[in-house]
């Protein structure tokens, strides 16, 4: 309401002080053309408008004279919780009350408080304008995975993109027509719209309609030693977009983010930064990320997108963009409740993944192989198939969303041990498959510290393939290894020498052989682990080789048969060593 003052009056201003407000009104960025009159406590009495001035003064009106004779007692007000829609639907039924025929007539409208104090004057083209608008300029917040896939789906619907990422270096490579991601189908689409309809940059565009914050939110350990969501990044991202929101833009929150995030953190911010009102003036939703890295292309045009709005206009504003991109678009109630449906999702596969997990623990007490249990048990049982183990659960979002669920728990009365305890079931997968290999070379007579051990598959997944590293469980099993053997070699099908080095692995090429290798791993499911020769791989490797097979993706027999060796699937050992 402060700056709305500069254009409110009482019943002592005369014609001429209302001629001063419309000409000062613009420097105050506020609409001309309109005065408020109001009362001691500021609430609406009438308002005034250069019409009504002008038809004063031409029936001889003097401009010393008071003007409140001039006012209209029944201007056309909405309250400010009123959304865009809600205001068009009842604009007809205040014209017909005042007799007024046609909207095109319609200049201004008023927006009062509970106290019927105005806070808001909105030009009618304006507020039109807001309602129609096409947002097709759209800007999208952060360039890894998530953002980069995003933005290069979206101009290839006919939106006009720009791809914000705060490293140069990544901007320099985007604008180069290179991508420093690994996704089928992304080089292409690249290509083909850089330069014309998408560009990238360093800073935030003044032009943009639509903004979409895709930035991550990694997360820490807390002074107690638990872990939660860091939102700095989310917190820079919505401060450099009210510096450039205007009225009638939409936000798009996309980063998985606690229950209540968009609500208290991004529409606060913005409308703090900005003076402008979520709902009147922006709109504001969430729209959860569900690809998977290697199928994202394909699944942000295929998968069904969840949307949860602000207001019935942002929801609409939203679903006005996706359904350019996928088929199917399922509108939840509130901001708040697909926030969760992307947190549900990640941590009920966090949570199956654990349990055939820990079922693989158990089964290693028996030697028993658990891969042919569960296959066993799934076997014409159709209800709830119980999914295959693995070396550990990895990757940027099940690795992150369990913590994020039970931080909120943590937050309320809540036991908050469900979410955690399938992080701490996964995690444990690491020292669990250390430890057998471990045991595996006291059973050879090895000694750990002359050995030369390969890690094969270092992206936290391999189908679909990916190059990505980030809370790969395979870098955290080889850090296990760290300082404690000869040598520590990696090799992926994907990522790339300079990557692998990063993680203090030394690279090395499988094409050509296996020699000099004492202890192997397979780590993630690759499909060109598939085709390796086992005879040969075997055979190159150093006197009783230890081969950890951690998807079954070889058959224990072959490897035992060719030589002297040890076999260590994820629940069960198999061996070929003399006890002579």
């Amino acid at each position: 309401m402060n700056l709305l003052k500069n254009i409110f009056c009482t019943n002592s201003n005369t014609i001429l002080d209302i001629l001063q407000i419309f000409e000062n009104a613009p420097k105050y960025n506020l609409p001309s053309g309109i005065a408020l009159f109001v009362d001691e406590n500021f609430k609406l009495v009438g308002v005034i408008t250069e019409g009504d001035v002008r038809r004063a003064l031409l029936n001889g009106n003097k401009s010393e004279d008071f003007a409140i004779k001039f006012m209209t007692t029944t201007p056309i007000v909405f309250s400010q919780e009123n959304s865009i829609t809600e205001i068009f639907e009842k604009l007809p039924i205040e014209l017909k009350k005042r007799n007024r025929k046609s909207i095109k007539y319609l200049g201004k409208v008023v927006l009062i408080n509970d106290y019927n104090q105005p806070v808001r004057v909105i030009d009618y083209h304006e507020l039109w304008e807001q309602k129609v608008a096409t947002h097709r300029n759209i800007v999208v917040v952060g360039m890894g995975y998530v953002g980069l896939t995003l933005a290069l789906v979206l101009v290839d619907s006919g939106f006009k993109v720009v791809g914000i990422e705060a490293d140069p270096e990544k901007v320099n490579l985007l604008n180069a027509g290179e991508s420093y991601i690994h996704e089928i189908g992304l080089p292409e689409l690249l290509k083909e719209h850089l330069g014309k309809n998408l560009t990238f940059k360093n800073e935030l565009p003044n032009d943009g309609d639509v903004f979409i914050i895709t930035v991550g939110t990694p997360i820490e350990f807390n002074i107690n030693n638990e872990p939660e969501p860091n939102t700095d990044f989310l917190k820079n991202s919505c401060s450099s977009i009210a510096n450039k929101l205007k009225r009638g833009n939409l936000v798009i929150l996309r980063s998985t983010v606690p229950i209540g995030t968009t609500r208290d953190l991004v529409k606060n911010l913005l409308e703090k930064l900005s003076g402008l009102i979520c709902g009147i003036d922006f709109h504001l939703a969430f729209a959860p990320e569900r690809t998977a890295e290697g199928r994202a292309i394909k699944e942000l045009r295929s998968l069904p997108q969840i949307i949860g709005g602000f207001n019935n206009d942002s929801v609409r504003s939203t679903e006005a963009i996706f359904r350019d991109i996928t088929p199917t678009i399922v509108k939840v109630d509130s901001l708040e409740a697909a926030e969760m449906a992307k947190l549900i999702n990640n941590t009920f596969r966090d949570y199956v993944f654990a349990f055939a997990n820990q079922a693989a623990q158990v089964a290693y007490k028996y030697n028993i192989d658990v891969f042919k249990v569960i296959k066993a048990a799934n076997e014409g049982y159709i209800r709830d198939p119980v999914p295959l183990p693995s070396p550990g659960v990895g990757g940027p979002c099940l690795t992150k969303d369990p913590h994020i669920f039970a931080s909120i728990s943590d937050k309320h009365p809540i036991s908050n041990g469900f979410f955690r305890n399938s992080r701490r079931i996964n995690e444990s997968m690491h020292p669990f498959i250390y430890e057998n290999v471990i045991n595996a070379t006291k059973l050879v007579n090895k000694d750990i510290n002359t050995c030369n051990i390969l890690f094969c598959g270092l992206a936290f997944k391999g189908h679909p393939e990916t190059g990505d590293l980030r809370n790969s469980t395979s870098i955290d099993i080889a850090n296990l290894f760290q300082g404690k053997v000869k040598n520590l070699y990696g090799y992926d099908p994907v990522a790339s020498s300079s990557e692998i080095e990063k993680y203090n692995l030394i690279p090395f090429d499988i094409r050509n052989g296996f020699k000099n290798i004492d202890i192997l791993l397979f780590l993630n499911n690759h499909k060109s682990f598939e085709k390796i020769n086992v005879f040969e791989m075997v055979s190159l490797m150093n006197e009783n080789p230890i081969i950890f097979d951690g998807w079954d993706t070889f058959y224990h027999e072959d490897i035992i048969s060719i030589r002297p060796s040890v076999y260590l699937g994820l629940s069960y050992i198999s061996e070929s060593i003399s006890k002579a």
